[in-house]
């Protein structure tokens, strides 16, 4: 994890490096993360290419130190689209006003343009 630049004033305002800010370890690998929001202090909900979707629930709220991360795989995206070929996840978004979950797929081969956004109506504990 890194400080965002620009939005946290500990950050250089004119680039170079950014310091480690804490670390998660999970507890199995996964690949391909394209991005991960914020549901509470201790859950996060990620996605990663070819559409899959998992939540990782923290051992204790970010702090700056290392902290342990169970990965739960919660839901595959489908995969809509007239071209095959290897689909690239694209982020998530959760709004807690809402509850709504967003995760974007951009389609393989020659509809590589085209990006499918899928919302969730999505609870936690």
């Amino acid at each position: 994890m890194f400080p965002t630049p620009l939005l946290n004033t500990s950050t250089p305002r004119d680039g170079g490096p950014l310091p480690q800010n804490g670390q998660i370890t999970l507890d199995r690998p996964v690949k391909d993360v394209q991005g991960c929001d914020f549901f509470s202090d201790r859950r996060l909900v990620c996605d990663a290419d070819q559409g899959r979707v998992f939540q990782v629930d923290l051992d204790r709220a970010l702090d700056g130190r290392q902290v342990g991360g169970k990965v739960t795989d919660v839901l595959k995206l489908p995969k809509i689209s007239k071209c095959s070929g290897a689909y690239e996840a694209e982020g998530v978004d959760y709004d807690p006003r809402t509850r709504t979950l967003r995760a974007s797929m951009l389609s393989p081969g020659l509809c590589k343009g085209a990006t499918v956004v899928f919302s969730y109506h999505w609870e936690h504990d």
